[in-house]
């Protein structure tokens, strides 16, 4: 005769968690590149965080099933404030980016131009 299962064995809630965890891991550790100084490989950090979605969306029957636990609800708490995190730094360097592209085609743009067709020269008449 085969024992019973008990509820934790029946309970999805240990693979849910592990696949939060797995990706909140993958969030922090991108996180962590983020606010350092050398290359950040986007790639690598958008595959982990790609793979932890998918993973996480194969078990969306079970979490809808446990919405109120409270383990759940503290790791997609957690989750969420680091995706908060990541989010942020990652608008940041965006706008870094924008920012020195924007510079860099100026410059260029400035270096091109012998000033023929610039409306420096109607504004300075203005005045």
């Amino acid at each position: 005769m085969r024992a019973r299962p008990t509820s934790s064995e029946q309970s999805p809630l240990p693979f849910v968690l592990v696949t939060i965890e797995r990706l909140s891991e993958a969030v922090e550790r991108e996180t962590h590149d983020l606010g350092g100084t050398g290359p950040v490989d986007y790639r690598a950090h958008s595959q982990r965080k790609s793979q932890g979605l998918l993973e996480l969306s194969r078990l969306g029957a079970s979490l809808s099933d446990m919405r109120g636990h409270p383990r759940l609800r503290s790791a997609l708490g957690d989750l969420l404030a680091k995706l908060d995190a990541n989010q942020r730094l990652l608008h940041a360097k965006l706008q870094a980016a924008r920012t020195v592209a924007e510079i860099v085609a100026r410059v260029i743009s400035d270096g091109q131009s012998d000033g023929t067709y610039s409306d420096q020269i109607w504004r300075e008449n203005r005045r």
